[in-house]
């Protein structure tokens, strides 16, 4: 880098719009504030010196201009060499494809050729000189309409170079314009990116601030709910055994309840079996040992309807 220039600069930052106006203001800058002294040999090496600096200064970037003017060339080239490759390739492909037409006509032309000799052999002398003069004739206009074909194809072969020629030079000038284009793109792009990464590097600070304070509160939170939950479940399942030890003992209760009816309403239709077989006259000893049996099923064909 040179003395005089104490940004780092690429060439690309150097030839874009206004891009060497930085550097040219501050080596100004170093000239304004230079203030030697002719008159003594010191002072006269330090001029000498800063001259040379202001030179260096001068080579770096005439530089820096060229290699990148260079670096545009190349591609210009390339696009040429490419070009004159597609059209030297699309031509040989054109010929080749064309061959079997163009073989067929040479053929036509020679066989009509050998039937033209054959008929004026085959004509009276007279007529055949007559015939040869006009083949003559028509060989002769062939001859000049080839002619005159070939210049058209000469002017037209011209006109086509220079349309090339103009085409070319058209992507040359257009190559390097787009080359500038995407230094200036690129220059832009890299600022622009430069600040958005900022932005975003503080806008994840501030979001990762917020969002830790956000968790602790949220753990807080949840630490508090956690703890109501389980005393909630808790006491859910103390008054749940509760409910259930105090269900128990009302089943309990009915279920013995409904046990002492049913024997008690039994007990009343067996006495009322009793007091039938009473009147009767069957013995009361006898009667209930009927019942007896009956309940436990020993007589067949004979149950009671409680």
């Amino acid at each position: 880098m040179n003395e005089l220039i104490s940004q780092k600069v690429t060439a690309v930052q150097l030839f874009t719009e206004k891009g060497l106006d930085p550097v040219l203001k501050q080596i100004k800058a170093e000239i304004d504030k230079f203030t030697p002294n002719i008159e003594t040999a010191k002072g006269r090496k330090e001029i000498i010196s800063f001259a040379r600096k202001i030179a260096s200064s001068k080579v770096f970037i005439d530089k820096a201009g060229k290699e990148l003017n260079a670096d545009i060339k190349a591609k210009a080239k390339l696009i040429d060499t490419e070009r004159k490759r597609a059209r030297d390739t699309l031509d040989k492909w054109r010929d080749e494809v064309r061959q079997p037409v163009t073989e067929f006509e040479e053929a036509e032309r020679i066989k009509i050729e050998k039937e033209r000799l054959l008929e004026i052999f085959n004509m009276d002398h007279e007529e055949a000189l007559e015939m040869d003069d006009l083949f003559n004739r028509e060989k002769a206009l062939a001859l000049k309409e080839a002619e005159i074909a070939k210049v058209e194809e000469e002017k037209r072969q011209k006109d086509e170079d220079e349309r090339l020629a103009k085409e070319q030079e058209q992507i040359r000038q257009e190559a390097v314009q787009k080359a500038v284009k995407d230094v200036e793109e690129r220059i832009s792009f890299e600022r622009d990116e430069k600040i958005r990464v900022e932005r975003e590097a503080q806008e994840a600070a501030e979001i990762a601030k917020r969002d830790k304070i956000a968790a602790e509160k949220r753990a807080k939170l949840e630490k508090e709910i956690a703890i109501q939950k389980a005393k909630d479940e808790a006491k859910a399942e103390a008054q749940k055994k509760e409910q259930q030890r105090l269900d128990r003992e009302r089943a309990e209760k009915e279920a013995a309840e409904k046990k002492a009816a049913n024997k008690r309403h039994q007990a009343n239709i067996n006495n009322k079996i009793l007091d039938a077989f009473n009147t009767l006259e069957i013995p009361k000893d006898t009667a209930k040992k009927i019942v007896i049996a009956i309940c436990q099923g020993k007589i067949p064909h004979m149950t009671i309807n409680y």
